[in-house]
């Protein structure tokens, strides 16, 4: 079916741009790299599918039958090697698969189905055309295309690099598809997608703003009345942040899957995550039992829980750090965000160090603009001594 009108639709605050042009019909999807996804039916019995995009690398595209993720989906990848030739692989996640990376077809017993294929790069832009029957007969490793009118799951991913590794979070999407010609098309919000956003939103809330704060009163302001009600809030919130982080994680990782959790399992992040979750749940407990055991005429700070509960603060924080490097790294998050965390925990530290070269060089400060305490003492003494003669 061919026509000379461009529809322009939009779906979640992302244009998507139809146009079907005298032979093609054509859908961007991907607005940041311009990755555009072409098709043309063959005699309604084939299909020619040309893939372009605004950067060098790998190009894939998918299609299946689960809702949401990568599941029982049908891939064709294409990848570049280091002299610039193209080498198209037909591939597929199969519903038992442990792990949500595509294997090769010939590699489970099935058969390589791409008919032909063509494509080049240039610095920064990278074509890939191949053709292949919209049925082939593959039932281990295809999945059929239909051109009847019914909607097309299609996923579609870029890489980073040549190689083909994980393409990152921002870098793939979904969006169904009427492959018929009929100009329907849908942008597909996964629900895996909004768990995602939650889970790094709440995560960074706990760990880059209420934890460092959290430690920072208890180390520093012991000298206001209200810090250890401040310090109490401050962890109590950050843990329950963690806490449903967490379960947003799991049921991310749940959906992207037909068995609860298998995503997850195999990233070195979601190790380091749930060993930040252990420590913070041992911190909370140990922050109870140092308020419950406080005595106010002891002479010392004890081991036991107090300082033990302080130590396993500032770990947990340390490992906090690393589960959010791991994450941002697992998830293609853009290199000018890494920086700017980094510059902002880099601005922690710093201030960190330098009260604890000030409480070295002055060991009496309460951080009220440099008063030593035994100067505010006997200001007090003679404020209480002058109150006294002025009564007699």
């Amino acid at each position: 079916m061919r026509c000379s009108a461009l529809k322009d639709t939009s779906f979640s605050n992302k244009r998507v741009f139809i146009s079907f042009s005298s032979s093609m019909n054509q859908v961007t999807l991907d607005e940041t790299s311009n990755y555009i996804f072409q098709w043309e039916l063959i005699e309604n019995d084939e299909i020619l599918i040309i893939l372009s995009a605004n950067v060098k690398t790998w190009l894939g595209v998918g299609w299946g039958n689960e809702s949401n993720g990568m599941s029982n989906a049908d891939y064709a990848v294409g990848i570049f090697d280091s002299k610039g030739n193209l080498n198209m692989s037909d591939m597929v996640v199969t519903p038992t698969q442990k792990m949500n990376k595509p294997n090769y077809d010939t590699n489970i017993g099935g058969t390589n189905d791409i008919l032909t294929s063509y494509g080049y790069q240039t610095l920064d832009f990278t074509y890939i055309k191949f053709t292949r029957k919209l049925i082939t007969g593959d039932q281990i490793g295809d999945r059929d295309l239909f051109v009847d009118g019914r909607m097309t799951r299609l996923i579609w991913a870029r890489g980073s690099s040549q190689n083909l590794t994980y393409h990152g979070q921002n870098n793939r999407g979904e969006i169904s598809i009427d492959l018929s010609g009929n100009g329907k098309s849908i942008q597909v919000t996964s629900s895996k997608d909004i768990y995602l956003y939650w889970h790094i939103a709440l995560m960074l809330g706990s760990f880059l703003i209420l934890m460092p704060f959290g430690i920072f009163v208890a180390r520093y302001m012991r000298h206001y009345h209200y810090w250890f009600p401040l310090h109490y809030l401050l962890l109590g919130t950050a843990f329950t942040f963690s806490i449903v982080a967490f379960i947003l994680a799991f049921m991310a990782s749940s959906s992207s899957s037909n068995n609860v959790g298998k995503f997850s399992k195999h990233l070195l992040h979601a190790w380091f995550g749930l060993f930040t979750i252990i420590l913070m749940g041992l911190v909370v407990i140990g922050g109870v039992m140092s308020h419950l055991m406080w005595k106010p005429d002891r002479k010392k700070t004890p081991i036991f829980p107090d300082i033990i509960h302080a130590f396993m603060a500032r770990l947990t924080y340390l490992v906090a750090l690393v589960s959010i490097w791991t994450g941002l790294n697992t998830f293609g998050i853009p290199k000018e965000f890494s920086i700017v965390l980094g510059l902002v925990i880099s601005l922690f530290f710093g201030l960190v160090i330098f009260l604890e070269i000030y409480r070295k060089r002055y060991p009496n400060s309460v951080g009220d603009h440099g008063y030593d305490k035994k100067d505010i003492i006997l200001e007090d003494r003679n404020r209480t001594n002058s109150t006294i003669n002025i009564n007699n």
